[in-house]
C-alpha cells in the first residue's frame, strides 16, 4: 500500500503553535515598519535622452563616398552612459555640492541608466535623499553624456581639421606635378620629332612608289624588247614602237607613273629612224639605267627605315613620359578637388550643434518620495516573517520527536 501524506497531522502542528506563527509574523512586519519609519525619504529623478538620425546627407563629391545607412550602437548608450570617464565628469561638474568624500563607486550606486521602450530613448535615473540634489544630479549626468558621445560619435571638427590638413598636402602635390609637366613640356621635342619622322616616312613612301614603278618600267621595256626581237635587225622601227620606247623613256624621267602625254602623228613613218637593233640595244640601256636606279633606291630606303625607328622610339618615350605626368596631374587635381569639397562640407556639418544625441526631457525636481515603501515592506516583512515561523515550528517538531511517523505499509 502506498504511503499517504496526513495533512491532519500537519495542521494541528499549525494550530498548537499559531500564536507563536502570528506573534513572530506580527513581530517582522512591525519591525519593517519601524524601520521603513526611521529611514530617510529616497527621491527618484529621471532624464531622457534620445538618439536621432542625421536629417540630411551632405555630398559635394561623388568620388568621396559618404556612408548614408549607418546602425546606430543603440545597446552601447547605456554603457557608455555608466562608464567611469563619464561619470568623472559628471562628480566633478557637480562640486562642491555633492557631500565631501564621494566615491565613484558610491556614486555609481544611486545611478541607473537603461534604454527605454524604444532602443533611440535612454533613459537616466538618480535615486538621492533630497530631491533638489537628485535631479541636479541626473540633469548634470545628462548633460555630459550628450557632451561626450556627441564627441565621441561626431567629431565634426577633428573631421575638417583632418580633411584641411590633407588638403594642404593635396595642393603642394599639384604643384608639384604642376611643374614637373611644365619641366617637362619645355623640353619636349616630340613636335619637331614627329615632322622628322613624316618627312622620311614621304621619302620612303616615294621611294618605294618609284621602285614600283621601275619594276613596271622594266616589265613593259622587257615585253617591248622581245617584241622587237621577233623582228629583223637591220628593219626601221615602227611608229607604234617608237611610241611605246618614248613613252617607256619618259616615265623613266619622271619614276612616278605615267604622265598625261598627248602627241599629234601626221605621219605613219618612224619617229627616231632608229633600226630594230638600234632600238633594242636602246632599251637595254634603259632598263640597265632603271636598275641602277632601283639600286639607289635600295641604298635609301635601308638608310632611312633605321632612322623612322629611332624617331618612333624617341617619340614613344616622350609621349609615354608626358602620359604619366599629365595622368599624375590630372590625379592630383581630381585629389585636391575633392578634397577642397570635403573641406566645404565637414565646416557646414560642424556648424550643426545638435548632434545626433539630444536630451530629449530634463528631470524635474520630484514631490514625493520613492522609498522607503513602508506598505510593501511591512507586507514583504510580515510574509517572510510567517514562512520563517512556520519552517520553525515545523523544525521544533522535528526534533522533538512529536511529528507524526509516516503510515506503515498494509
Amino acid at each position: 500500500m502506498e504511503e499517504e501524506i496526513n495533512l491532519r497531522e500537519y495542521v494541528q502542528v499549525l494550530i498548537r503553535y499559531w500564536k507563536w506563527i502570528a506573534a513572530l509574523t506580527i513581530v517582522a512586519a512591525t519591525a519593517a515598519l519601524v524601520i521603513s519609519f526611521l529611514l530617510p525619504p529616497t527621491f527618484e529623478a529621471t532624464a531622457m535622452v534620445v538618439i536621432t538620425k542625421p536629417r540630411y546627407v551632405m555630398r559635394f563629391d561623388e568620388k568621396f563616398e559618404t556612408v548614408n545607412d549607418i546602425q546606430q550602437p543603440y545597446k552601447a548608450y547605456p554603457a557608455l552612459a555608466m562608464s567611469d570617464d563619464l561619470l568623472l565628469q559628471t562628480i566633478e561638474a557637480l562640486n562642491p555640492s555633492l557631500p565631501v568624500g564621494q566615491t565613484l563607486a558610491n556614486f555609481r550606486g544611486k545611478l541607473t541608466a537603461a534604454s527605454g521602450s524604444d532602443p533611440s530613448l535612454v533613459e537616466l535615473r538618480v535615486s538621492y535623499p533630497d530631491a533638489e540634489t537628485a535631479a541636479r544630479i541626473v540633469n548634470t549626468w545628462a548633460d555630459v553624456f550628450v557632451e561626450g558621445v556627441n564627441t565621441l560619435y561626431g567629431k565634426t571638427a577633428q573631421d575638417a581639421a583632418f580633411f584641411e590638413k590633407q588638403l594642404i598636402d593635396a595642393d603642394k602635390a599639384l604643384m608639384r606635378a604642376e611643374e614637373a609637366l611644365i619641366e617637362f613640356q619645355s623640353r619636349n621635342q616630340s613636335s619637331v620629332l614627329n615632322a622628322q619622322s613624316s618627312a622620311y616616312r614621304q621619302q620612303l613612301s616615294n621611294h618605294l612608289a618609284s621602285q614600283n614603278t621601275i619594276d613596271l618600267i622594266v616589265q613593259d621595256a622587257g615585253d617591248l624588247r622581245d617584241r622587237l626581237r621577233l623582228r629583223e635587225g637591220k628593219a626601221s622601227a615602227s611608229l607604234v614602237d617608237d611610241l611605246a620606247a618614248l613613252y617607256l623613256e619618259i616615265d623613266a624621267l619622271s619614276s612616278k607613273g605615267a604622265i598625261p602625254l598627248q602627241l599629234q602623228v601626221t605621219s605613219a613613218t618612224s619617229l627616231s629612224n632608229r633600226t630594230t637593233e638600234e632600238q633594242i640595244a636602246f632599251l637595254d640601256n634603259l632598263v640597265a639605267s632603271l636598275q641602277e636606279k632601283r639600286l639607289t633606291l635600295d641604298s635609301e630606303i635601308a638608310k632611312l627605315e633605321p632612322e623612322i625607328l629611332r624617331l618612333q622610339g624617341e617619340i614613344q618615350t616622350l609621349n609615354t613620359e608626358s602620359d604619366r605626368l599629365t595622368r599624375a596631374r590630372n590625379v592630383a587635381r581630381d585629389t585636391y578637388t575633392t578634397l577642397a569639397r570635403k573641406v566645404d562640407e565637414a565646416h557646414i556639418a560642424a556648424q550643426d550643434e545638435s548632434g545626433e544625441v539630444q536630451l530629449a526631457s530634463s528631470a524635474a525636481v520630484p514631490t514625493k518620495p520613492v522609498g522607503p515603501r513602508k506598505k510593501q515592506n511591512t507586507i514583504m516583512a510580515g510574509a517572510l516573517g510567517l514562512l520563517t515561523s512556520v519552517f520553525g515550528v515545523f523544525a521544533v517538531e522535528y526534533w522533538r520527536g512529536t511529528t507524526a511517523a509516516p503510515p506503515s505499509e498494509a
